[in-house]
């Protein structure tokens, strides 16, 4: 098994700790006990998602319509991640516009089809039937600017993935009446989309 550089320290600590810990139980189970210990603590599926109850790891490929990314998995209030990297990758949909994936935690835009016949692609999501509003990615082609961000596309209680609304920088600016602009380092940033830095123009 691989670690990442910086990690081996961490490992050995819980491996030596879990040992520890378990010394007395372990005496009593024998080679066999010992040796299922030792291989409990070095597999890798060390986590069992509070949602799903799948085992998973924390850190792996995340699939979906041919495509393939890495994530890592963040931990809850009691140090487990809520969904497997298996379910993760079932929220993902496709963008209407460009009919590429777009996977949990990902930039979403909300835009509606110019063409009055569009055929809604499989896979994708509708946000609103009237005026009909798709759930788009933030790419190329796709979006106009970064500053057509208008969420995230998150896990939901349901299994299933959802918009996590957030305003995008234009709508920042036009609810300030236009007097001031909004500065984003990263558009893929849901903390900072959350706590955006609004400079009013008298500054």
């Amino acid at each position: 098994m691989t670690f990442l550089v910086g990690e081996d320290k961490l490992f050995k600590t819980v491996f030596d700790n879990q040992i520890a810990h378990r010394k007395g139980e372990v005496e009593e189970m024998g080679l066999l006990g010992m040796l299922f210990l030792k291989l409990s603590v070095l597999s890798p599926l060390r986590y069992t998602a509070a949602k799903c109850g799948h085992r998973t790891r924390r850190r792996g490929p995340v699939s979906a319509f041919g495509q393939t990314i890495e994530t890592k998995m963040p931990l809850n209030e009691k140090g487990v991640p809520e969904w497997c990297l298996d379910c993760i990758g079932k929220m993902a949909i496709k963008c209407p516009w460009c009919e590429q994936p777009i996977f949990i935690g990902e930039p979403i835009t909300l835009f509606s089809p110019a063409r009055d016949d569009f055929q809604v692609p499989e896979n994708t999501v509708v946000y609103r039937e009237e005026p009909l509003t798709l759930v788009g990615c933030l790419g190329v082609g796709c979006a106009d600017t970064g500053a057509d961000r208008a969420g995230f596309w998150l896990p939901g209680e349901d299994g299933r993935g959802q918009v996590f609304r957030v305003p995008s920088p234009l709508e920042m600016i036009f609810a300030s009446g236009g007097a001031g602009m909004v500065i984003v380092d990263d558009v893929g940033d849901i903390k900072e989309a959350l706590n955006p830095r609004f400079i009013p123009d008298d500054e």
